[in-house]
C-alpha cells in the first residue's frame, strides 16, 4: 500500500490556479498528483508528502519571513529557500507568496457578456461569405472571366 499524498487539484485548484512541474509531458497528470503546484508571485506550494507541503521562493527576504513561521518543520537555502509544513497552515505561507487565484465569474456576470456577445454571433442563415457579405469584386471577375481573356470593352 503507497502513501497518500494531498491532491492539489481536488483540494485547492477551485480557488487557486494550479500549475505543473516540467515533467508533466513524460507522465500523465491524474496518476500522479504529486507534480501539481499552487502558482504564486513570488514562488510556488508543492506536495511534499502526507499531509505535508514545501513552499518555495528565490527571494532572500521572503525566505527570511518563512523560515521564521513558528509551524515550519525543516527549512533549507538561503537565497532560494524551500521550506515543509503541514497543510493546515497553508493560508499563512500563501499570505507570504501571494498565489494566484483562478478567474471566476459570478452568474449575473456570466449572463452580461453572454449578452453583450449575441449581437456579434454567426447566425446559421449567414454563410462565411453569402451574397450579402462576398465584396463586389469577386462578381465582377467572376462576370469577367465569363467573358473569355482578351475581351475589354474598354
Amino acid at each position: 500500500m503507497g502513501v497518500s499524498c494531498i491532491n492539489l487539484s481536488e483540494r485547492f485548484g477551485h480557488r487557486f490556479r494550479i500549475t505543473f512541474e516540467e515533467q508533466v509531458a513524460e507522465w500523465p497528470v491524474a496518476e500522479r498528483p504529486w507534480l501539481a503546484r499552487i502558482a504564486c508571485k513570488y514562488g510556488h506550494v508543492g506536495v511534499q508528502g502526507g499531509d505535508r507541503l514545501h513552499a518555495f521562493t528565490d527571494r532572500p527576504r521572503l525566505g527570511a519571513q518563512l523560515r521564521a513561521l513558528p509551524f515550519v518543520e525543516k527549512a533549507q537555502g538561503d537565497a532560494e529557500v524551500r521550506v515543509v509544513f503541514d497543510a493546515s497552515h497553508l493560508a499563512a505561507v500563501l499570505a507570504i507568496l501571494k498565489p494566484y487565484r483562478r478567474r471566476q465569474v459570478s452568474a449575473a456576470e456570466r449572463e452580461r457578456l453572454r449578452a453583450m456577445g449575441e449581437a456579434h454571433r454567426f447566425q446559421a442563415s449567414h454563410g462565411v461569405q453569402g451574397d450579402l457579405t462576398a465584396p463586389e469584386s469577386t462578381h465582377a471577375c467572376g462576370a469577367r472571366a465569363a467573358e473569355g481573356p482578351g475581351s475589354d470593352a474598354a
